[in-house]
């Protein structure tokens, strides 16, 4: 018996580590619809192009009334999270010989707000506090898809986030698959940054 205990515990500490990134594929008519995977990445300390729009602009579509200002400084930061985890990603699908996905600027408050709510509502998933995942986010924007796709990531502590978020997500099939689908030709990845400093990455990948 105490060894069964001990296996179960053993077992439950590794789904805990295994946390902090995830994974989501998703396809409609096209193939199938349903969630074709989903995944987490073992973590050290971390749980887990073109036009952009303007900060005022990337703020307003992220910001209610009732929220605490976001100074333009921070959504510099934010959108320079944004760039290089894209630059990044391209470089993995580059090195690979896949076309780098182009940079849906729809898309970018979708993953952005999604971001920003994880960090403000302390949750971690691909649903969100209502049960709704990527397809209906994506859909609510009115932006139409074939295959959708999404990955998510926090980093805390790291002196480069980006570069421990793709690590995680190179380190496992479920955001591997969906960084190297060939299907996928659109994208945007929305970033935000906690009052605690974690930053939090949505990555949404799309084929139209």
């Amino acid at each position: 018996m105490p060894k069964k205990l001990g296996l179960f515990l053993t077992l439950a500490t590794i789904l805990l580590a295994l946390a902090p990134f995830t994974a989501e594929r998703v396809y409609s008519q096209e193939k199938r619809s349903g969630v074709a995977s989903s995944s987490g990445v073992a973590r050290g300390s971390s749980k887990a192009h073109s036009t952009r729009t303007s900060p005022r602009e990337a703020s307003a579509a992220t910001e209610d009334e009732t929220a605490p200002r976001v100074t333009d400084r921070r959504i510099r930061e934010i959108e320079s999270l944004e760039q290089q985890c894209l630059d990044e990603v391209n470089r993995v699908r580059r090195a690979r010989r896949l076309a780098p996905l182009e940079f849906y600027e729809e898309l970018l408050p979708v993953a952005r707000d999604y971001s920003r709510r994880m960090a403000e509502e302390h949750f971690f998933s691909h649903n969100d506090r209502d049960g709704r995942t990527v397809r209906e986010r994506v859909g609510e924007a009115d932006i139409k898809w074939r295959m959708v796709g999404e990955n998510l990531a926090y980093s805390n502590g790291y002196v480069n986030p980006v570069a421990a978020s793709l690590h995680g997500w190179m380190d496992s099939p479920g955001h591997r698959s969906n960084i190297l689908e060939p299907d996928f030709r659109l994208t945007a990845i929305g970033a935000w940054i906690g009052s605690d400093g974690t930053v939090y990455f949505t990555e949404i990948f799309l084929k139209q």
